[in-house]
């Protein structure tokens, strides 16, 4: 019943070399005190600061955007100073008045007296026996200060100390702290003896030990992790975050070069502020230092769409072109030219050479979109045309020339599994596609196997289609479980010590066995049913408009907004409805939820056409093509009957769309061939809850044993944890094979088998 034979000879297409990337947006503050390895938090006094435009509920903790989306503010100043607290008598203020930068809106003015103050970090300062950490900060006094700098416990035990004598106008003190104890909930500690005003314009603490060691490092536990994934490319610096909410909160690249206590600092829409320290310069040396492609991602001039959006004028839209263009000459500029000139002062004197790909906006959609796509693609290519640029909608469907298409998923593991032949019928002539986001998350927000499981059989379809689907990278790539926005996240951290879901080793099994082209391949496999659940739902439309209710042939009393049982996949729903616009759009199968949690079906008419769409998640599918329907000025009689694999929709006695739902396949795989190597490699994932022998014909002759690797768990929500890090975690065997053999593939697992060819 299962098989995989494989034609090792016929060549399909080659692998593509950027399959596998990563992609960085600043979320669950994955950024600073995270992958940036910053230990103090509100190291410039300004986290508290409203943002511009926005307006403050001091009642409810939220601000309200020009437009009026409606976001959390927990840390205003008038209300605290975050992260810093004050011991022993001494006592601190915020002022604006005698900033250290014109970009720094904020000094600490602090008199000690005899007491201290401490940062607390993010969520603790945490230090290590015997480990060196790079302090400095900018201080002023009028007076000679003796200012004591020191690692220590939450109640001021030092750890480690540094004496400096602050005087005169602002001046730079630095020192390297070596720790005494390990203490994961440490603190940063300012004191002094002295009763004089002494006022702080920026404070920082690095561990010396970053990757690297470079002084405005990245962590190096994370980014080593990261590496573990051989990836091709990183995406940068997001995300929804590129967008912003207002025209004020949008991503500049302009504030995110130079000494980044000269940085301006960004407030997120995912709700907290960055200081821009891990900026468009870390970026692109990461890039260099880790050998991989960068991609950059820039805003073209519309904020984010799904947060009450709001659409740059002509004025301001050039601004952020020609923000996009001194971007791209920082990256690749030669010093002659004044971006170059500020890349070498910044400390890279030769360009950078890292810079491939320039996506033009994110997740950004529709006619604002386009003709913003349309000005920036054209001028960008004339000058730049030695990138690639990537469209964040179908904009080749109206007319514009588009060369790559950036498509995301967010959905259930079942999603995933039933789509694994979604560009197997892409036009080969057409643009390329780029899966720049993509994750299981209904029903898997803790990063389980069954995300895993999912994912991984749409990448063996995304594998077989790689001619066209040029790249891809999972997202979120961080989480910080003390600041969480968005579940799941491929790492996981806190201050110390981090662990890796499934999915990440799932990534990394893919991502280390490529190959060089795609083979030849049959895959035999048994199936389940898609069998899904839900009520009907009336979506934007007039309920006054229907009459004649039933529910399986029972007449409903009142038109709720959901009608009909939940727990139910077959039904039959009829009405009558009087249609005056020749708009229809009912949702069958509708689980009730919404967001990110969503899935529901929707018959949708609209200038005489019909289809259907599945709605799951943030990603939907078009179920039904769009054909011709008529739709009469007046009543119309409706009838959808879903059964247990599929269902029927009637309009006025006329049959419209009739459709069995895509079956759930137990095994799914993809096979390559690795010419050096002279190995088969076949990645060959086991959806379903039973063990399988799958019978395995190669038309050559191979060695007598493989390689296997499996990764599995006991059941579909295994996970890993911070208690039991490797409790899904991959292990590799020798088993015995020949030309024919038969495999046991372990239940809800992801195999790689990697098979040589017989020695000539």
């Amino acid at each position: 019943m299962y098989s995989i034979d494989i034609k090792t000879k016929e060549k399909i297409t080659d692998v593509s070399a950027s399959l596998y990337g990563l992609f960085f947006e600043d979320i669950n503050r994955s950024g600073d005190g995270g992958l940036y390895a910053e230990l103090i938090r509100n190291r410039a006094f300004d986290e508290g600061i409203i943002p511009e435009g926005c307006t403050y509920d001091a009642q409810n903790k939220m601000i309200t955007s020009p437009t009026g989306w409606v976001s959390s503010f927990d840390c205003c100043e008038s209300e605290g100073i975050a992260a810093w607290e004050c011991k022993n008598g001494a006592n601190m203020e915020l002022t604006d008045k005698n900033t250290l930068h014109q970009n720094r809106k904020r000094a600490l003015k602090v008199h000690f007296n005899g007491g201290m103050i401490l940062n607390d970090g993010f969520r603790g300062v945490p230090v290590e026996e015997g480990k060196k950490y790079r302090f400095y900060m900018f201080a002023k006094s009028e007076k000679n200060v003796d200012v004591t700098v020191m690692l220590c416990s939450a109640d001021g035990k030092s750890y480690g100390e540094q004496v400096f004598c602050v005087s005169g106008e602002y001046g730079k003190y630095e020192c390297e702290l070596t720790s005494s104890a390990t203490d994961y909930n440490a603190r940063l500690g300012i004191s002094s003896g002295s009763k004089e005003t002494v006022i702080l314009g920026f404070t920082s603490l690095f561990p010396k030990d970053t990757y690297m060691e470079r002084e405005n490092g990245l962590r190096k536990s994370l980014v080593e992790k990261l590496l573990r994934l051989n990836p091709s490319f990183l995406r940068f610096p997001g995300g929804c975050i590129v967008e912003g909410f207002s025209k004020e909160t949008a991503y500049r690249f302009e504030d995110s070069i130079g000494p980044v206590w000269e940085r301006k600092p960004h407030w997120l829409l995912w709700a907290y502020m960055t200081t821009n320290g891990l900026g468009y310069h870390e970026y692109l040396q990461f890039c260099e230092d880790a050998g991989i492609d960068a991609m950059y991602v820039f805003n073209c001039g519309m904020t984010c769409q799904g947060r009450n959006p709001d659409f740059f004028d002509e004025k301001l839209v050039e601004e952020f072109y020609e923000d996009a263009v001194h971007a791209i000459l920082y990256a690749t500029a030669s010093t002659e030219n004044e971006w170059g000139k500020r890349r070498a002062e910044n400390g890279h004197p030769e360009p950078f050479k890292v810079l491939k790909y320039l996506e033009i906006g994110n997740e950004n959609w529709g006619e604002e979109y386009n003709k913003r796509y349309q000005y920036f693609y054209e001028r960008l290519k004339k000058e730049f045309p030695q990138f690639i640029y990537i469209s964040t909608d179908h904009t080749e469907k109206t007319g514009l020339t588009t060369e790559c298409v950036d498509e995301h998923f967010y959905a259930d593991p079942v999603f995933f599994a039933t789509n694994t032949k979604m560009y197997d019928n892409l036009d080969r002539r057409g643009c390329d596609i780029y899966c720049g986001e993509y994750a299981a998350t209904i029903g898997c927000k803790e990063g389980i196997l069954y995300g895993a499981l999912g994912e991984a059989a749409f990448l063996t379809g995304i594998e077989r289609n790689q001619d066209k689907v040029k790249m891809t990278s999972y997202a979120p790539l961080f989480q910080n479980v003390a600041y969480m926005a968005w579940e799941p996240d491929m790492i996981v951290f806190n201050n110390h010590e981090d662990y890796a879901i499934p999915s990440y080793y799932m990534l990394e099994m893919f991502g280390n066995n490529r190959g060089d082209y795609v083979c030849g391949y049959n895959v035999e496999t048994g199936y389940d049913k898609r069998c899904e659940t839900g009520a009907f739902r009336i979506s934007n439309m007039d309920k006054t408009m229907f009459s004649n209710i039933k529910i399986n042939g029972k007449i409903c009393d009142t038109l709720e907004f959901l009608i009909g049982k939940t727990d139910e996949n077959s039904q039959r729903f009829s009405a009558d409805l009087e249609c005056e616009n020749g708009e229809i759009h009912i949702c069958f199968w509708d689980t009730g939820f919404n967001g990110e949690d969503q899935n529901h079906y929707d018959w949708i008419v609209k200038n005489q056409k019909s289809k259907v769409v599945h709605y799951n998640g943030w990603s939907n599918e078009l179920i039904c093509e769009c054909i011709d329907c008529d739709v009469i000025c007046g009543k119309n009689s409706v009838e959808i009957e879903t059964f247990e694999t599929g269902f029927e929709i009637v309009l006025n006695g006329k049959v419209l769309h009739k459709e069995t739902l895509a079956l759930v396949p137990h095994i799914t795989a993809v096979c390559t061939v690795d010419k050096k190597e002279e190995t088969v490699i076949t990645k060959l994932v086991n959806f379903s809850e039973n063990e399988i022998d799958v019978s395995v014909c190669c038309d050559v002759n191979m060695q007598d044993s493989v390689e296997l690797t499996t990764l599995t768990g006991n059941s579909y929500y295994s996970k890993n944890s911070f208690e039991n890090k490797y409790s899904v975690y991959p292990y590799t065997e020798k088993i015995a094979a020949s030309k024919n053999y038969t495999i046991h593939v372990k239940p809800r697992s992801v195999n790689v088998v990697k098979h040589k060819f017989m020695q000539k």
